[in-house]
Parts: structure tokens; sequence; C-alpha cells
């Protein structure tokens, strides 16, 4: 063998062994980022439980067996300040959920938003819930500013409880 063949063979060695390391630094990188990934949605499920919970504990220290009863009934039977106590509840829930949904939390399953929108947005008990629904969807279906099948599962939610 002649000394190029020999560097050639050395060459071809070298760049494989880089080759390998490399790879092999690329695999440690992807479970590193798997790792980190997991760990950011475990951080966003917390703090987004949370977040509902310390919502669902407000609504209950401002509602009055009185608001209760006219959420019954629909929204226009509130006063202006039960108004607003129900709209802030209805509001809080609905922003961390469609955040959770535009960051694809749990895969974007409808399943958990209809849920959520039902118990914890009260849209299954109250008639007064669905029609803050409708009223704050109203100006956003169409615009893009909410992803379509957010608020068709939410209308969903609003159709199945009209119907029982």
């Amino acid at each position: 063998m002649e000394l190029i063949e020999i560097a050639q063979l050395v060459t071809g060695i070298a760049t494989l062994v880089v080759a390998s390391v490399l790879i092999w630094q690329m695999i440690i990188q992807k479970k590193t980022l798997d790792i980190a990934h997991n760990d950011a949605d475990s951080n966003m499920s917390l703090q987004a439980m949370e977040s509902r919970s310390e919502q669902i504990r407000w609504f209950a220290e401002n509602s009055t067996p009185e608001l209760l009863e006219k959420l019954k009934k629909g929204y226009e039977y509130l006063n202006d300040k039960e108004k607003e106590i129900a709209s802030s509840h209805h509001q809080n829930i609905s922003q961390v959920l469609a955040t959770e949904w535009r960051l694809g939390r749990l895969g974007k399953n409808p399943e958990y938003l209809r849920f959520t929108m039902g118990h914890h947005m009260k849209m299954n008990e109250y008639k007064g819930m669905r029609d803050i629904w409708k009223l704050t969807t109203a100006s956003v279906k169409g615009t893009g500013l909410v992803e379509k099948q957010y608020i068709e599962v939410g209308d969903q939610v609003c159709e199945q409880a009209e119907s029982k």
C-alpha cells in the first residue's frame, strides 16, 4: 500500500468515526428535548388546573343563590353585577381552555374540551352560561381568531345541553 492509499483509508475511518459521534449526539439531544417537552407539558397542565381551580373557587365565592337561579333561566335575567360575575367566570375559564387547545394539550381532544366546557364553564347546567358562549363566539366566528373546531365543540355542548 502506498502512502496515499493509507491516508485515504485513515481519512475514511476518521469520517465514519466523526459521523458516528454526531449521530450519537443527535440521539442524546432528541432524548433531552423529549424530556424537556414532557416537563413543559406537565407544567402547562399543572398551571391550567391551578388557574381553573382558582377561577372555580372565585366563582363559588362570588355567586349567590339568586344569581344561580337566574343563570338557570338565562343571561337576560341577570342584573349588571351578576352579568359581570358570570361573564368573568366564563371568559377566564374559556381563555385557559382556548390556550390549552391552541397549544395542543391532550392532542386537541374534543372530549376533554366538551367535558371542560360543560362542567367547568357550567354550560351543561346554566342556560345563562350558554347564552354568554353564544354572545362571545358570535363576534369571532369566521375571523380566524379562534379555531373553527373549538367553536364547533362549544356549539355542540350548547345544543346537547338544550336538548335535555
